[in-house]
């Protein structure tokens, strides 16, 4: 005889310890056998947030442009000179000595390199805004305290940077039919009419700039050696302070150091000799990979 407690329908008592329909979920299941599979999802959804906030930062965005930039023209000479590494690998893994024809037409990677070159310089078209007010700023003189060589070498690094883009916008607007060609004239009918001459003083200017950064660090590496040796004790505290206001100075040195051997391929006739997309690639890539990295790690803040 069946309970009479039991309505059409309801469970047994059996039944009763069976679990909800939310314990029952897929997604629950899931999150439940495995525990990071959440964490792996949310990965990229972070990664393009922190992304986000890297390129609206202030010279976020011109500093990752650089570093891609660069990084793609060292991925394109690794591509170009990979080629006898693909046949070799096709020759292995098929067992054959034969030589198969491989594709050398023009490299995607190159291309999108050469795009962000064009994108950078068009963004840089408004540099001579900022440039401008860091003028104006050291018109007013020195800062009470600061050092002379330091402040003359900025004023000098900001008049090289001013030249140098403003040949460099000069340059780009005739080569894009914006500016007519007759204003450049004296300057680009030695050479049949290109900007080649313009843009060769142009990088002089810029090379200038760079060499007033490695001046700028090697006397503040003066002023510090001095400040230090007037210093009666030394404490733990003080050393751990020095300690990394050294590894800030040689992190700021790298950037001109890396700069340089551009510098000096663009604005010498002919450039240097041995000098390719490869070692440009890695220059510029270490010279932008430290500035990139420390406005990363500031967007887990």
């Amino acid at each position: 005889m069946s309970d009479p407690t039991v309505e059409p329908g309801a469970p047994a008592d059996g039944a009763t310890n069976l679990p909800s329909a939310s314990e029952k979920s897929v997604a629950a299941e899931a999150k439940r056998r495995v525990p990071k599979l959440a964490q792996l999802a949310a990965t990229p959804d972070r990664i393009i947030l922190r992304l986000n906030k890297l390129l609206a930062a202030p010279g976020g965005l011109s500093a990752f442009l650089s570093t891609f930039n660069y990084t793609l023209y060292l991925l394109a000479w690794l591509e170009a000179k990979s080629t006898p590494l693909k046949i070799r690998i096709y020759q292995l893994l098929n067992n054959t000595t034969v030589v198969t024809v491989v594709d050398n037409g023009p490299s995607h990677i190159a291309a999108l390199g050469s795009l962000l070159s064009s994108t950078r310089t068009t963004l840089r078209l408004f540099g001579l805004l900022p440039m401008y007010a860091w003028f104006r700023q050291l018109m007013q003189g020195p800062k009470p305290g600061q050092d002379r060589i330091l402040y003359a070498t900025s004023v000098t690094q900001c008049c090289l940077y001013i030249s140098f883009q403003f040949l460099e916008n000069v340059a780009f607007l005739t080569d894009h039919n914006v500016l007519p060609r007759s204003y450049t004239t004296r300057w680009t009918q030695a050479s049949g009419g290109k900007t080649a001459k313009i843009y060769l003083w142009s990088y002089r200017s810029w090379m200038g700039g760079v060499l007033c950064d490695i001046v700028r660090l090697f006397r503040e590496a003066q002023l510090e050696r001095a400040r230090r040796s007037q210093r009666t004790t030394t404490d733990v505290s003080t050393m751990e302070e020095d300690k990394a206001t050294d590894e800030k100075w040689w992190s700021q040195m790298v950037v001109p150091l890396s700069w340089l051997p551009v510098a000096i391929q663009f604005s010498k006739e002919g450039g240097i000799p041995g000098f390719n997309l490869g070692i440009m690639g890695l220059c510029g890539a270490m010279a932008g990979l430290g500035r990139t990295a420390e406005l990363w790690a500031k967007t887990a803040e």
